[in-house]
């Protein structure tokens, strides 16, 4: 195992920049997610980090050594790609054993790893099976088990879940951090999913057009974003946020006028409110009066879309109610919820 350093890193193509002097420590056996929209430059830092990128300026050391100038493959570190990249014309053995082969190791260690790999996977009984007869699911394990077999100081994952359907992406978030949580190997994960990032990491890198927005505990980002971006993106469905203005210990905002618990100056913000911590009530007895435009439910959960003024809000309840579009329903922000940031650059306030 070996600890990841990030610093001051640059990346550019030509005269355009894309990465803009990001710094992070991951450290020996933690699993870090880096998450983002699309373009954030987020793969574009993991393939720095593998070696498939030159890096423009900064450093990348892995284990205390600087590896700016070192060729990938001595790196010691292992790739799992959204593609599984596998071999159609070998077996799932023959796939697992490539890269060890290739290093000229021994035939009995390569049959021992692939073994060891195999099973750790749950894929034992299809060693002698080629990739056209797998499932998803089974393909990308083999390609973790390619991984595996080498037994690298660090695993990198690039959106390895991005072609799995939506029930097999809940069960292979689990058999990843499981994997990680039984080898004990630095991992660092790629994904465009907050939700893989917030179940999955130790911590997360949030990114955005190159630059690191914030890095912390997933609570951490959930419960103190430090800029409205990062509120925004972390938590599902995502913060509403409502432009308006502090007032004497009041946020403002057309027809909502709440209480503050924390001491900011008087002027425009934006202030953020998750849709599962406001409750709904009587009209008459709530800080906010809004009208039903759409109610869905899963069962266990409520969704619902109103309106105050011309602001939308959304709403998350795991009670049922019976309530139905066009209605007019009282919302009652939990104590606490209120987040506050800065109108102009987002920077949290208080």
């Amino acid at each position: 195992m070996a600890g990841v350093e990030i610093h001051n890193l640059h990346k550019s193509y030509g005269s355009l920049p894309v990465m803009h002097g990001v710094s992070f420590d991951v450290q020996q056996g933690e699993f870090v997610a880096l998450v983002g929209p699309s373009g954030c430059g987020k793969s574009t830092l993991l393939r720095m980090i593998a070696g498939l990128e030159d890096i423009t300026g900064g450093t990348v050391s892995i284990g205390g050594k600087l590896v700016n100038e070192v060729e990938p493959k001595q790196r010691d570190i292992a790739m799992v790609f959204q593609n599984y990249a596998l071999y159609p014309h070998m077996n799932v053995r023959e796939n697992m054993a490539f890269s060890l082969k290739l290093r000229g190791g021994q035939k009995t260690d390569i049959d021992t790893r692939v073994s060891e790999a195999a099973a750790i996977l749950g894929m034992s009984d299809y060693l002698d099976r080629y990739p056209r007869h797998l499932s998803g699911g089974q393909r990308q394990r083999v390609a973790m088990g390619r991984a595996i077999v080498r037994r690298p100081a660090v695993f990198l994952f690039d959106e390895p879940l991005s072609n799995l359907d939506a029930a097999l992406r809940v069960q292979m978030r689990a058999e990843i951090r499981g994997l990680h949580d039984r080898l004990g190997t630095t991992s660092i994960y790629v994904t465009h999913d907050q939700v893989e990032a917030m179940t999955m990491a130790d911590r997360i890198v949030v990114m955005r057009a190159g630059k690191v927005e914030q890095f912390g505990l997933p609570l951490d980002l959930y419960d103190r974003p430090a800029n409205a971006f990062v509120g925004g993106f972390i938590g599902s469905p995502a913060m509403n946020q409502i432009t308006g203005r502090v007032e004497n210990g009041h946020f403002q905002a057309a027809e909502i006028r709440l209480s503050l618990t924390v001491t900011v100056p008087d002027g425009p913000v934006i202030c953020g409110l998750r849709p599962e911590h406001i409750d709904i009530a009587a009209p008459e007895s709530a800080a906010i009066k809004a009208r039903i435009e759409r109610v869905e439910t899963t069962g266990a959960t409520m969704f619902i879309n109103a309106k105050v003024g011309d602001q939308f809000l959304n709403v998350v309840l795991n009670d049922r109610h019976s309530i139905a579009k066009g209605d007019i329903i009282g919302l009652l922000p939990k104590p606490g919820a209120l987040h506050l940031f800065n109108s102009e650059t987002g920077a949290r306030l208080g």
